[in-house]
């Protein structure tokens, strides 16, 4: 059985804090076999899919604080112009995020506060209030109540063991086909292919 352990994580991020490594490794260790990554192959592509989504692991909950009101505008498309950019960004992160996710992916609307509450969490950055439910569904975590539970090591690592075995995204990696593993976590637009292909490198580096 391959595992995960803080040097590893070292290794593929030198800036990451120590106690940040370790604590990540435990529990990331403490899902693989609940996930059945129980091959190193299954193990690189795992690694190298969530380190794109934790942004190098240097975050689990997304962060709505833009300060580029041009990237802002460009980026989402529920801001309507360079002044309405302007406008959230003096409002804060939580204006932010109540716009740009607000309507989509099962959010209500800017007073529902939802885009913020669901924003990006955890190892695979789950956003909007449907994809919470279904962490739900398939983990058992009571994220729809408490989303900040996805912003902790030990859920944020069950939630993303049970997105990876249910979507069957083992297979993907038996075959080492990095595009269907992107398509199968971020759909058929593979956001950060290149990116991704990077991070497997790393990790292969590490684990094969």
């Amino acid at each position: 059985m391959v595992d995960v352990v803080q040097a590893h994580l070292i290794a593929m991020v030198p800036k990451i804090r120590p106690d940040r490594a370790l604590s990540y490794a435990d529990a990331i260790n403490d899902v693989l076999a609940d996930a059945e990554i129980d091959t190193a192959q299954r193990l690189v592509h795992f690694m190298a899919q969530i380190a794109h989504e934790s942004a190098g692991f240097s975050a689990l909950v997304e962060s709505t604080n833009y300060k580029n009101a041009a990237y802002l505008d460009k980026t989402f498309s529920n801001v309507k112009g360079p002044a309405h950019a302007q406008a959230l960004i003096a409002k804060g992160p939580v204006a932010i995020g109540n716009c740009i996710y607000a309507n989509r992916l099962g959010n209500g609307n800017e007073a529902s506060g939802d885009g913020y509450r669901y924003r990006g969490r955890g190892f695979m950055m789950i956003t909007g209030k449907n994809n919470y439910r279904e962490v739900e569904a398939y983990s058992g975590l009571p994220v729809i109540a408490h989303p900040e539970l996805l912003g902790q090591a030990g859920p944020a690592a069950q939630a993303a063991a049970r997105f990876w075995l249910t979507r069957n995204i083992n297979t993907a990696a038996d075959a080492d086909d990095i595009a269907e593993v992107t398509r199968l976590i971020n759909g058929p637009a593979r956001h950060g292919l290149d990116q991704r292909q990077a991070w497997l490198n790393k990790t292969k580096a590490i684990w094969l």
